[in-house]
């Protein structure tokens, strides 16, 4: 048995790793409160920057200890062979740790408030290099963003690198994002832009359906198409105009018409003019060279205002794309992305029965893709209420009739300005902002019956509101405050088992009359 070497049991090879991790941590304790006791000092001296070192090579994320360093450069004013250092620390650091968001940040700023001399190129050189090793280290596409930027690199050849990754990977979703980001930096609206990015983004939707990232920029694309027309309805109420559009106006465009006076923002997409007398019935919108982009006449409403601004070409293109996925369907019935993609091309080109497939399409995406469920429900609520407007708010109409579609959440409120009564009752509104319903500034009578509220927080000041429905809701006492904002409200409809709450709405205003039915 002599000479023989004693082979340690597994308690004793544990001990002797717990003592080794014990004396590695103390001394990471230790350089870690050398480094505070110089920064409480206000040490600010090569000693400073090396004695934190070791420290980010171990660990590139301890943000307090690059901000140390940035105080101690600042105050240094270091020369090149220092800040060269300082890049190459950061380099070192993203070896260990090529994602490491603190260390690209202090990388940039770096070259952005210290070097006098930043080569940029040297940087884009070094994202290409980071970013073939790793595609979809998005830190470093994110700052390759801002590079790009700073040397002025050609946006064509920043499409042609973000080409080359996204063919070497179809699934780059950063790479698709960045291409993106270019082509709104470019103002790339045009039409044969979008025909060609429509192209190769099917091509790489087609060669993986269950890679989302080729998906999502294919409906980014979709969701660059903007509606034909802006304006929606104009109306008057009392001595103010009201000017409803169906999408934000550009910031290039101007409302004219009735008058010299400017019109005034009530929000994004509702204007407004107060006027004594009206000369003119017409109102246009026009663009920076004052040609006519849309116009309509006073208490007229636009028709088929949901249909996109769609060119002839680019409507071969989409229907092709869109028998494409009918054949990819047969093939992959339950390829989610392939099916929501079908859905929202349906939508955008609005074929016969479009509205039908949709919806039906909607409904086996929310078995598929339980995980998005109450995305498939609040998308499902905005094509039923374009459908409704689409089809019913004619000029003349005073009732919104919304009952029991399923809705989920509040979309084109801003639609319903002038209209008087509205009932929205049978829907699942629990957990949609009430704050919505604002628009509704004309509305006497409101129908929230069975909508499974559990509070009327952020409900507006709706001062034309007259009646109110609440039966068949859970609703916590103490939100019913919300209501004292409503000044005209004489009625509200409660049930048998709401009279706690009746009793509640009375104390907080008794001239309001509770209706139990």
């Amino acid at each position: 048995m002599h000479n023989r070497l004693k082979v340690r049991t597994t308690e004793a090879q544990k001990a002797a790793a717990d003592r080794e991790k014990e004396k590695k941590l103390q001394l990471y304790r230790n350089a870690i409160n050398d480094v505070f006791e110089r920064r409480s000092r206000k040490e600010y001296d090569i000693l400073a920057l090396k004695s934190s070192e070791g420290l980010l090579r171990s660990n590139p994320d301890i943000v307090t200890i690059w901000n140390y360093r940035k105080e101690i450069l600042l105050h240094m004013k270091p020369s090149e062979e220092i800040i060269n250092d300082e890049l190459y620390l950061t380099e070192k650091c993203l070896q260990v740790n090529p994602k490491s968001y603190s260390a690209w940040y202090h990388r940039n700023w770096l070259l952005d408030n210290v070097d006098p001399n930043p080569d940029w190129n040297k940087e884009l050189k070094l994202c290409t290099k980071y970013l073939k090793l790793d595609e979809r280290n998005f830190h470093c596409w994110d700052y390759r963003q801002i590079v790009a930027s700073k040397c002025q690199e050609p946006i064509e050849n920043e499409l042609k690198f973000t080409m080359e990754m996204i063919e070497s990977n179809f699934s780059n979703y950063s790479a698709w994002h960045y291409r993106s980001k270019l082509f709104g930096a470019a103002g790339k609206d045009e039409e044969c832009t979008k025909i060609s990015e429509l192209s190769l983004v099917e091509s790489a939707a087609f060669t993986d359906p269950s890679d989302q990232s080729a998906w999502i920029y294919q409906r980014w694309l979709i969701g660059k198409l903007e509606p034909s027309k802006i304006i929606y309805k104009v109306s008057q109420i009392k001595n103010t105009v009201y000017l409803i559009l169906n999408r934000n106006l550009p910031s290039n465009y101007k409302i004219i018409g009735l008058g010299e006076t400017i019109w005034e923002q009530f929000d994004s997409k509702i204007w407004f003019k107060k006027l004594d007398n009206i000369n003119s019935t017409k109102i246009q919108i026009i663009d920076e060279l004052n040609q006519e982009i849309d116009d309509v006449s006073i208490d007229n409403v636009q028709k088929d205002i949901f249909n996109l601004d769609i060119s002839e070409q680019l409507q071969l293109v989409l229907n092709g794309q869109l028998d494409s996925l009918r054949q990819l369907l047969e093939l992959e019935p339950e390829s989610k992305w392939a099916i929501l993609t079908y859905v929202l091309l349906l939508y955008t080109l609005k074929p016969k029965d479009y509205f039908e497939n949709c919806l039906k399409n909607i409904k086996l995406l929310k078995v598929l893709d339980t995980k998005r469920k109450n995305y498939y429900h609040d998308l499902e609520s905005r094509y039923k209420i374009e459908h409704w407007i689409a089809n019913n708010n004619n000029n003349n109409m005073d009732d919104v009739n919304l009952k029991g579609y399923g809705l989920t959440a509040f979309y084109h409120m801003h639609m319903f300005l002038f209209n008087i009564n509205i009932d929205l009752s049978d829907n699942d509104l629990s957990h949609s902002n009430l704050n919505h319903l604002k628009y509704l500034i004309m509305c006497k009578k409101l129908s929230l019956k069975n909508c499974k509220l559990v509070n009327l927080n952020n409900f507006p000041a709706l001062n034309n509101l007259e009646s109110l429905d609440l039966r068949d809701n859970t609703i916590q006492e103490i939100s019913c405050e919300e209501l004292t904002k409503c000044k005209l409200l004489k009625t509200i409809i409660i049930d048998n088992k709401q009279i706690a709450l009746g009793k509640i709405l009375q104390g907080i205003n008794q001239s309001i009359n509770i209706e139990i039915l």
